[in-house]
């Protein structure tokens, strides 16, 4: 598991903080707004957070070699 949040790293930072500022957006700086602003300071808050998930589960997917490398009985080399 090390070997790929080394190799990933920059998927792992840049999620991390993509999902961190939008969870600030949506529940520091909306609800200090009014209005329109409020609601579209909270969607893409949301939106931001969703986004830094998706960059994360891009990071833990594995390659296609790694994906269907063939195991022995019960996973077992």
């Amino acid at each position: 598991m090390n070997r790929i949040i080394k190799e990933k790293r920059a998927h792992w930072i840049g999620g991390t903080l993509t999902a961190v500022a939008g969870v600030a957006l949506a529940k520091l700086v909306s609800p200090e707004l009014a209005g329109t602003s409020e609601t579209i300071a909270l969607a893409a808050g949301y939106a931001l957070v969703v986004a830094g998930l998706a960059i994360i589960a891009c990071a833990t997917r594995r390659d296609g070699f790694e994906a269907f490398v063939a195991q022995g009985k019960h996973g077992e080399d």
